[in-house]
């Protein structure tokens, strides 16, 4: 991929994170639960991410043919959540949430992301991988599902602006 294809891809997929930002405080129900994070918790930002990387994978079906197109959208959505754990824990643990910081780090996972993926890609095809895929990213969300309403009890699911953790209606 070349460099302004990357930084197209990345900024898509920022806009996308903004726009999931606000998907379940928008139509807030059980479905968009799933999809959306419903606090401020870093946990639900991840599901943020993942939805976001999905979406952009979904909208290039259209315009890029890809034979493992699902592997392409789990490794995207799991290699960002990777990334930005790896990035953004050690600064929110030391400095706190500083949110021009957060961002940076955001856009700098996504464009990592993108980067990675060009490197990954392959021309064969993998039509076992590429159903398993789909498996992987349906679980994905059933575990995002029940990690909102059964949380853990630990910082990574604890909303810091309510002091409460997962849905809190």
């Amino acid at each position: 991929m070349n460099l302004k294809n990357l930084i197209k891809s990345s900024v898509i997929i920022f806009a996308l994170c903004s726009l999931c930002h606000f998907g379940y405080s928008t139509f807030p129900s059980f479905i968009s639960s799933i999809f959306f994070p419903v606090n401020e918790s870093i946990f639900e930002h991840l599901k943020m991410l993942f939805t976001a990387e999905v979406i952009f994978s979904l909208g290039s079906f259209l315009f890029i043919k890809d034979n493992n197109k699902y592997i392409r959208m789990l490794l995207r959505g799991y290699l960002s959540i990777f990334i930005l754990l790896l990035l953004y824990l050690p600064i929110y643990y030391l400095f706190g949430e500083i949110m021009i910081v957060t961002f940076l780090i955001l856009f700098i996972t996504i464009f990592a992301t993108e980067y990675i993926l060009g490197y990954l890609s392959t021309k064969k095809h993998h039509p076992y991988l590429n159903i398993a895929s789909v498996f992987f990213i349906i679980i994905t969300y059933i575990l995002f599902s029940y990690l909102t309403y059964h949380p853990i009890k630990e910082n990574l699911f604890l909303d810091k602006e309510s002091n409460k953790y997962g849905i809190h209606n």
